[in-house]
């Protein structure tokens, strides 16, 4: 097999161009979106990242392994599971996938077709954080996709602070409400317009129209 080069081998200095030889391929990037928000085992990755096959994968982590931007971790089950997630270095490319989705909402054509993963979803809500004027209660979301035969759920939790809407892992005590629902309707109601009927809401159902007229843009 012949040795890959990259920019820097032929003499390219820009750091963006030797980014690239990092991040630069085929499903890095998807790779390194669905770990930012905390580790996945390997199987968890191969749903999540649509259409890759599993030597692909396998070559892909090997190579962000080495590159310092995923490391391995061990699940605290009781089975002690080998999982990946984001290093500090690899969770600032969430800036990185904010300024590629921004960029592509500002083209010709901005449809886009198919599901968003949960972790897919929750990056794009922290992207287009609104403003939040005025209290905002804090939500609680239960997202899978139901593109999986056995999703798991991924729990996430929004609060306003400082005039904006926050979206962060985990769940949050005393919400004003939950949402369960899959990630893909999700994204409808919150940027498409689609009604609360498409998810399940457990409390306050005025607070999580509050926070999805944040989002939704007016008709």
């Amino acid at each position: 097999m012949p040795v890959r080069q990259g920019y820097g081998d032929h003499g390219d200095a820009c750091r963006a161009a030797n980014a690239l030889d990092l991040v630069g391929d085929r499903w890095t990037l998807i790779i390194v979106r669905e770990l930012i928000l905390g580790p996945k085992r390997f199987g968890d990755l191969q749903d999540a990242v649509r259409g890759i096959t599993p030597a692909v994968l396998t070559e892909r982590l090997r190579s962000l392994r080495q590159a310092g931007i995923v490391d391995h971790v061990v699940l605290p089950d009781l089975a002690r599971t080998r999982a990946y997630v984001a290093t500090a270095w690899g969770r600032e490319l969430e800036g990185v996938l904010a300024a590629l989705g921004r960029w592509y909402s500002a083209g010709p054509d901005p449809a886009t077709t198919g599901g968003m993963t949960p972790d897919a979803v929750v990056l794009a809500m922290r992207t287009m954080a609104p403003d939040a004027p005025g209290e905002v209660p804090a939500v609680v979301l239960r997202l899978h996709d139901a593109r999986r035969a056995h999703p798991p759920v991924r729990v996430f939790h929004t609060v306003a602070e400082g005039g904006a809407v926050h979206v962060r892992t985990g769940e949050i005590r005393d919400p004003a409400a939950t949402v369960t629902a899959d990630s893909t309707a999700w994204t409808h109601i919150l940027f498409e317009g689609l009604g609360l009927d498409a998810a399940d809401i457990d409390g306050d159902r005025g607070a999580v129209a509050r926070l999805v007229g944040l989002y939704t843009p007016p008709a």
